[in-house]
């Protein structure tokens, strides 16, 4: 999948001099996050083994420092002498085994999926097993905080929130393709170096944790076979976990992580997670109010109605970030636009809403609303009565109108009026062409205008079979008015009264 630039082009950061990332600042951002991760006093949750039981356990191994403990396991900063480096070092509970004899059976084969998970964004494992009483994984030391660090450090900016999500969105998409589900995206779990990389960790962890944890004492975890069906048992955390992992943990799919990555695109761009009847992240932010549609749609309850795959949820998010503004300077576009709205009535008229009024961008797709009514107004309006920039209906009037009437900059019907106007029946226009034209310049069966050219021809210059013009170049010439056929003195007559009564239309579009 292909890279998203940068959305801010990298720069010094003028507090400490160091190279950003976006508009990031990973120097600034760690120092903070740290200050903020002290003054919080976050504790270890659980029992933590000794670092003198760790380096015993690990003899291949230094074991540097503790730099995470939670319900999933500690987390220890070691490095490997054989090849130079810093890595992680996981260690799951000692405890997994006696609650559930499988455990070590599925943890080697979860091992094993995970060390082939080749990406970018994705913490690279590489190496797993049981070394006395612990499981472990050895991992890629990322030297960074994980987000939830940096959201108390600072309030993350849209434009922040743009530069992390497609990335994240890039290492789902890729480790779905592989047939593997993360199961427990949130911030703890979404780590930013100090160059403002972004990686994901601990893909499928909260399945392994989980299966032990339900697992009857003795026996095997009712999820030894694959099933995911664990009683009371959740896998991931709770604030995060789409609706149906935590009602049927046994059905879930890749919908289940878009789920929670909409909740963490939620929280980076408002600061608060999205509980209740929560408000559009437009409201609560200076985001690009055509994200709301996105995130409304991947926190959708039935899975069904989310987007289909991570890739989808990306695709969307391009669209917002390249597709340039085309609603016009009435309405502002881009960051803390608020313009985009629409009216539809609830009665109905031919199967169309009798008014239906838009205004902006479709925050879904991007794209101008589109207004479809008995009475259609907006930047894009079909109906029987159309108004709009371009406009399509019975009666329409637009920048572009296409209709039996068409009143508009460029008019196509059976009856036109407009700067161009091609008509069927009638056209009036600067550019008039029909079989009865009136207009600047007008071709047609019967024309008049500044010049015209038709059979019978009327005007300043006039081309026709029958011409009466100032310079006429016709088989007859005729020189009187009188001279003409009926219907072009009448023409000739009703066009100044034609013209002020297109005005008001004008003033419509």
């Amino acid at each position: 999948m292909n890279e998203f630039p940068e959305v801010i082009d990298p720069g010094t950061c003028p507090a400490c001099g160091a190279e950003m990332s976006g508009n990031l600042c990973p120097r600034c951002l760690m120092a903070d996050a740290a200050q903020a991760t002290q003054a919080a006093g976050t504790a270890p949750g659980g029992a933590v083994p000794s670092q003198a039981e760790v380096a015993a356990a690990f003899p291949q191994l230094e074991i540097i420092e503790l730099i995470g403990a939670g319900g999933m396991g500690n987390v220890w900063r070691a490095r490997q002498p054989t090849l130079d480096r810093f890595v992680a070092l996981k260690l799951l509970p000692a405890s997994l085994t006696e609650r559930d004899p499988a455990f070590a059976e599925r943890f080697a084969r979860e091992g094993q999926l995970l060390a082939r998970l080749h990406h970018p964004n994705i913490v690279t494992v590489h190496d797993s097993g049981r070394a006395g009483d612990f499981f472990y994984l050895v991992m890629e030391y990322v030297d960074g905080v994980n987000l939830r660090q940096a959201m108390r450090a600072s309030r993350f900016t849209a434009e922040q929130a743009l530069a992390i999500v497609p990335k994240i969105c890039d290492a789902l998409q890729y480790a779905h393709e592989e047939g593997v589900l993360h199961r427990d995206i949130k911030p703890e779990n979404i780590l930013l170096d100090a160059k403002g990389r972004v990686k994901l960790v601990d893909f499928g962890i909260a399945k392994l944790m989980a299966q032990a944890e339900a697992a009857p004492a003795g026996g095997a975890a009712p999820g030894h076979s694959g099933s995911l069906t664990l009683g009371d048992s959740t896998l991931g955390t709770p604030q995060y976990m789409a609706p149906e992992q935590r009602e049927r943990p046994g059905d879930v799919d890749q919908r289940a992580d878009i789920y929670s990555l909409g909740v963490v695109f939620y929280e980076l761009l408002t600061g608060e997670l999205p509980v209740g009847r929560f408000a559009p992240p437009s409201e609560r932010s200076e985001a690009d109010p055509r994200l709301d549609g996105i995130v409304r749609q991947a926190l959708e309850r039935e899975r069904e109605r989310r987007q289909g795959s991570v890739g989808e949820f990306r695709t969307q998010m391009d669209t917002v970030l390249h597709t340039p503004c085309l609603a016009g300077p009435a309405v502002q576009c881009g960051w803390g636009n608020r313009e985009s709205w629409e009216y539809k009535s609830k009665r109905v008229v031919f199967g169309l809403p009798l008014l239906h009024v838009v205004s902006g961008m479709d925050p879904a797709t991007g794209r101008l609303r589109v207004a479809r009514g008995f009475f259609a107004l907006g930047g894009v309006a079909e109906g029987v009565f159309a108004s709009g920039g371009r406009a399509r209906g019975v009666f329409a009037f637009g920048g572009i109108a296409t209709g039996v009437v068409a009143v508009g900059g460029l008019a196509m019907g059976l009856i036109s009026m407009g700067g161009l106007a091609l008509g069927l029946l009638l056209a009036f226009g600067g550019l008039g062409v029909a079989p009865v034209a009136t207009g600047g310049g007008v071709v047609g069966w019967y024309a008049s205008g500044g010049e015209a050219w038709g059979y019978y021809a009327q005007g300043g210059v006039a081309v026709g079979k029958y011409a009466l013009g100032g310079k006429a170049v016709a088989e007859h010439v005729m020189t009187r008015a009188e001279e003409m056929p009926a219907v072009l003195q009448m023409l000739g007559r009703s066009t100044p009264w034609m013209l002020v009564a297109y005005v008001p239309f004008l003033r419509l579009l």
